[in-house]
């Protein structure tokens, strides 16, 4: 199996793109369900001609507005978290991929077992991996020095089904 390390500093931006890309996958199917219940409940008012209908509107729009709420406060909580812990120093990652995963930090170390990943995905600047038990793992695209980037993305797409 190839090799790999990353490493990078968790910054507030690392942190909120992280947490944000998690919530938004867990809660993905609760969002489209939402807007397709808001355009049927439109097309029902609009084919039955009952405007009233329309303020039946309002539910999936809050259930919209609770979760987008939701996942601005698990950011917050996260970053009180780690506030709390590091009283605002540093925190920096070592990312080691091999047989295992292997995470070193200023927290100490731990090892996570490659089979634990079950998906990951890509945002803009962190190839997230979700790990059993509701974890996540965030790897800065810029952080790689052994291995590169797209390698990885191919370990990933060919490794977890």
């Amino acid at each position: 199996m190839q090799r790999f390390v990353n490493e990078y500093e968790y910054t507030t931006d690392i942190l909120e793109e992280s947490v944000g890309a998690w919530w938004d996958c867990k809660f993905k199917a609760g969002y489209r369900s939402m807007c397709v219940v808001f355009i049927l409940i439109a097309v029902l008012s609009i084919v039955m001609k009952r405007p009233v209908l329309l303020l039946v509107e309002l539910a999936p729009l809050f259930v919209i507005a609770s979760l987008i709420l939701k996942k601005k406060r698990a950011i917050q909580i996260e970053q009180e978290r780690v506030s709390t812990l590091f009283h605002n120093s540093a925190l920096s990652y070592r990312v080691e991929v091999g047989e295992d995963i292997s995470i070193t930090s200023s927290k100490g170390n731990n090892r996570i077992q490659f089979s634990d990943v079950e998906n990951y995905i890509e945002t803009r600047n962190l190839i997230i991996l979700f790990v059993k038990g509701s974890m996540t793992l965030a790897l800065d695209k810029k952080g790689f020095k052994e291995g590169t980037k797209e390698a990885f993305l191919s370990l990933l797409a060919d490794t977890i089904q």
